[in-house]
């Protein structure tokens, strides 16, 4: 019995045997290289530009430019009339008959109680208004109108242009168109009467505003009695306690630095501020030597309004002699 278990172990060991050989065999024989995990890389991100950002700009509205509109200017309180009311409207042209006598003037252009200066200003005639002409002085150097039903100016006729004016009829002076009389002294006093008032070297012929608020400025053109440029001339502007010259007028230059020597020829320019000053400024012809003393008053004195609207005055002068 001992003989056959030996046998049977002997059998079952190369059975054992024969298969661990096949096995170690196949496992010799078989290339595990082929089948290893290959770890593929991760990709590295690499973030993208950004794209710009195209900026588009708010439009700016463009405000349309003002038109010129009309100063009002103040006249001296001994004015019994509507002053600039009284002005015909330019937008409404005063037709007249052909061959009537009219007038026309190019620019703004003082209406007076009588034929001179001496007289007050009662309004201002618009620009490119026909006005009819029912009456002149006796060298026709002035010209009657009818500023509204029964109320009559006189414009100079170095300022308008007139037409058909054969047959205008000459019009006899009466106290109403006269300068106002001089008030005589008291007979206690003996003062002899103040004479009458006499001509102004320079006469204002027009006036208006630039119609929006800017620096407080004063500028013009002045001109003789042929329309030729005046150059040398100063004009001051005065606001209660405090008052101002202009350089000359012209390409005259002035000082150190040749202050105006680039204005063109009769040209002044006044800027009293950078912003709108608001007052009655008073504008005045003079003359001086050093800007700060006046020598002499050269032109009546004229009165015009200046507001946080209006700020900028255009203010012609003619020198009559």
């Amino acid at each position: 019995m001992k003989a056959r278990y030996w046998s049977l172990a002997v059998v079952l060991v190369l059975i054992n045997y024969l298969i661990f050989a096949t096995l170690f065999t196949r496992l010799l024989e078989t290339d595990f290289g082929k089948n290893r995990v290959v770890h593929t890389p991760i990709p590295t991100f690499t973030p993208a530009p950004a794209e710009p950002i195209a900026i588009v700009p708010t439009p700016v509205p463009v405000l349309p430019e003002p038109s010129p509109t009309a100063t009002r200017v103040l006249i001296a309180p001994e004015s019994n009339a509507g002053g600039a009311d009284l002005a015909p409207d330019a937008s409404q042209p005063v037709s007249a008959p052909v061959n009537q006598a009219q007038l026309i003037a190019p620019g703004p252009v003082n209406i007076r109680s009588g034929p001179g200066i001496d007289h007050p200003v009662i309004g201002t005639l618009n620009p490119n208004t026909v006005m009819p002409i029912v009456g002149r002085n006796s060298d026709a150097s002035w010209w009657q109108i009818e500023i509204t039903n029964g109320t009559m100016g006189w414009v100079s006729n170095a300022v308008v242009n007139a037409s058909n004016t054969s047959a205008v009829p000459l019009v006899e002076l009466v106290s109403s168109s006269s300068p106002p009389p001089v008030s005589a002294q008291p007979a206690a006093s003996k003062s002899p009467a103040a004479p009458p008032q006499s001509h102004y070297q320079y006469e204002p012929t027009g006036w208006w505003d630039n119609g929006s608020p800017g620096p407080t400025r004063f500028s013009g053109e002045i001109k003789d009695a042929n329309g030729n440029p005046v150059n040398g001339a100063f004009l001051q502007a005065s606001c209660g306690d405090y008052s101002t010259i202009s350089y000359p007028s012209g390409p005259v230059g002035w000082g150190g630095y040749n202050v105006s020597a680039d204005w063109s020829p009769g040209f002044y320019d006044l800027t009293v501020d950078n912003k709108p000053v608001p007052c009655l400024w008073i504008l005045t012809v003079v003359d001086t030597d050093d800007r700060e003393h006046v020598k002499a008053t050269l032109s009546e004195s004229v009165p015009v309004e200046v507001t946080l609207e209006k700020s900028s005055i255009v203010a012609n002068w003619r020198k009559n002699w």
